[in-house]
């Protein structure tokens, strides 16, 4: 059989470009597990690499001083083999060689592996980095690089000088709105930092639109509010010009009662005088609004008409607004009725005390006490559903003398 020596230097020299891409393919598949971290591969590959290298090696010492006496002692040894021996040696060998790096390629398409992950996170269109406590940058996405050289100007080399770039969570960079955010991490009993961007853009132009419809809302719903207000006020008006009107007629059918009434007939002219009482009373508290003057001169004036003396104990406080004066006044009037219809009472006290969160005022008379749970009914129901539209409270308080209670 033929000496590998004496085949033609053609053939000697596909043996030899044989050799060069087989060291080529174990260089690959060592660098490949050792990307993987599977190092045990890139071993194999290294063991692959020292055969193919020494053929390689051999071939070319012989191609360059052939059977001379500066050949090296293996090189003629070896080449002087019948050449069917280095082909099958060459054979296993690529065969080995291929397997390797067949499996390797596999196994990154199959497997996750640092480098899947790298090529993941590159594609992905938010920003990741990770860096030590002292700055030194891990790991970082094409997308994080890029913001930061926007940011910055310079690549992203320490962390910490970066997380300083960013301290507002939420940057216009380049027409787009990112959001920032850091969390530390403990991996391995080590302290590390982990900075995610997100790209809200679309959420943050819809949340400037949801703010504008809110504040219009808030318009609309300002106006709603003060076109009921103006609504009850309306209706407040027009109850008020009935009352007024169903007061009138009642006062006609009264001056027609009185003049059809026998004179000589008491116990028919008290009924009369007690309907023509009710009424001016009725009148009286259905009157439009008047100044604070105006009011007190009235409840005076009314105190004077019912025969009881009323007594201030305290001035009205400048801080009362309209609505609360309205109120006051109102609830005056109809506990200085009440003192006297069913308490029999001469004197009426109104003490008015302000706190800090709250403005309490008292109505106290001296007369008969009622029997049983004070329960409110008629003007002082009316008086109750008013002040709980203006935030207030109303009740009574019976013990050695009987107390209505106003607090704003």
């Amino acid at each position: 059989m033929m000496t590998f020596a004496s085949l033609s230097a053609s053939v000697r020299a596909l043996f030899a470009l044989w050799t060069l891409l087989l060291c080529l393919m174990n260089i690959g598949s060592g660098v490949i597990g050792a990307a993987q971290k599977r190092y045990h591969r890139s071993a194999l590959a290294l063991g692959l690499f020292v055969p193919a290298y020494f053929c390689w090696q051999v071939i070319f010492d012989f191609s360059l001083v052939g059977n001379t006496a500066q050949a090296a002692a293996s090189s003629a040894a070896l080449c002087a083999l019948p050449w069917l021996y280095l082909f099958l040696a060459l054979l296993i060998l690529t065969s080995l060689a291929v397997w390797l790096f067949a499996y390797n390629i596999r196994y990154n398409k199959n497997f996750i592996t640092p480098g899947t992950i790298k090529v993941y996170l590159d594609q992905i269109p938010c920003g990741i980095c990770c860096w030590q406590e002292n700055g030194h940058v891990l790991f970082s996405n094409i997308c994080m690089n890029e913001l930061c050289a926007a940011l910055t100007g310079t690549r992203l080399l320490n962390g910490n000088q970066f997380r300083e770039a960013v301290k507002d969570s939420i940057l216009n960079i380049d027409g787009k709105v990112w959001r920032f955010v850091c969390r530390e991490i403990m991996l391995d009993g080590e302290r590390l930092y982990e900075m995610v961007a997100s790209d809200i853009t679309h959420e943050y132009a819809k949340t400037r639109v949801l703010e504008k419809d809110k504040a219009e809302l808030a318009r609309l719903n300002t106006e709603l509010k003060e076109y009921y207000l103006s609504m009850d006020e309306s209706v407040k008006r027009q109850e008020i010009l009935q009352a007024k009107m169903n007061i009138h007629d009642e006062m006609n059918r009264l001056m027609l009662s009185t003049v059809a009434a026998d004179k000589e007939d008491t116990r028919a002219l008290d009924q009369i005088f007690s309907l023509w009482e009710q009424n001016a009373l009725l009148l009286c508290m259905e009157a439009d609004k008047r100044d604070e003057q105006q009011e007190s001169e009235a409840l005076d004036e009314l105190a004077h008409a019912l025969g009881i003396t009323l007594i201030w104990k305290t001035d009205l406080p400048s801080t009362m607004n309209g609505e609360q004066k309205e109120l006051f006044f109102l609830t005056a009037k109809e506990a200085m009725v009440n003192a006297v219809k069913h308490a029999q009472a001469s004197t009426m006290e109104i003490y008015i005390e302000s706190t800090k969160d709250s403005l309490l005022c008292r109505f106290v008379n001296h007369g008969k006490m009622p029997a049983g749970e004070v329960h409110f009914a008629g003007g002082l129901a009316n008086l109750e559903r008013l002040a709980e539209k203006q935030g207030a409270a109303l009740y009574a308080e019976a013990g050695e003398e009987f107390t209505l209670y106003l607090r704003f």
